[in-house]
Parts: C-alpha cells; structure tokens; sequence
C-alpha cells in the first residue's frame, strides 16, 4: 500500500528534477551560444578593423600629409629654442589661444590625428579635446 502512495510522489518528484535539469541545461547551452555569437562577431568587427587599416595604410603610402605635420611641428619645436624666433612662437601661441574658433580647432584635432593614425572611436575626440 506505501508503494501505491509513493509511487506517483516519486514520478511527480522525478519528474520534476528532469525538468529543472533539462531547464539548467537549456540555459547553459543559450549561453555558450550567445557566447560563440558574440566572440564571431568581435572576430568580424576586428578583421574589419584589421582591412580597413591596411586599406588607409596603403591609400597613404604617396602621401605627405603626415610628413607635413611632422615638418610644421618640428619647426615650431625648433623656433622655440632660438632665441630670434621665441617672441614669434610665443605671440603666435597667444593669438591661436585668443582667436581660434572650436570648431577650426576640432578640424585640426581631426586632420592632425587622422595624419598620425589616430582613430577616433567614441571617447577619441573628446579624450583629445580634454588635453
């Protein structure tokens, strides 16, 4: 007689447990697939990154803009250590301080960054701007 009482307790009680545990194994197995989906595409975007890098590599090879920038900034570098072109430097650093518009200065965040390879993500702009 226990065994007619018990027996549908323990189906319920077993069935019940192969429920959670195909329930827990669910879960773990949408996991590892949003996991594997995730890790292919952060394959992809940086593959992307990767081509679109060795792209804008090979698009500057004929170019001098970085070579520009370099020469401009070396010879500011210079002029600040002779003593005849110091008052120069120095007025010229006043009156971009005074006159330069944000937006022009932007531009020439932008376009000197982009020379050197900088790539502007989300914080890139604003982290350079803060210095």
């Amino acid at each position: 007689m226990l065994n007619l009482l018990l027996g549908p307790v323990v189906d319920i009680v077993s069935t019940s447990v192969k429920g959670f545990v195909d329930t827990k194994k669910a879960k773990a197995e949408q996991k590892v697939t949003e996991i594997q989906a995730k890790t292919k595409l952060r394959q992809q975007q940086i593959a992307g990154e990767v081509s679109w890098e060795a792209s804008a590599v090979d698009q500057m090879k004929g170019s001098w803009k970085d070579e520009f920038w370099t020469i401009i900034f070396g010879g500011i570098l210079i002029s600040c250590f002779l003593p005849w072109s110091q008052m120069y430097v120095k007025e010229g650093f006043i009156f971009l301080e005074e006159n330069t518009p944000s937006w022009f200065a932007t531009c020439l965040y932008i376009c000197i960054g982009s020379s050197f390879g900088y790539r502007f993500g989300k914080a890139g702009l604003s982290h350079m701007k803060k210095k």
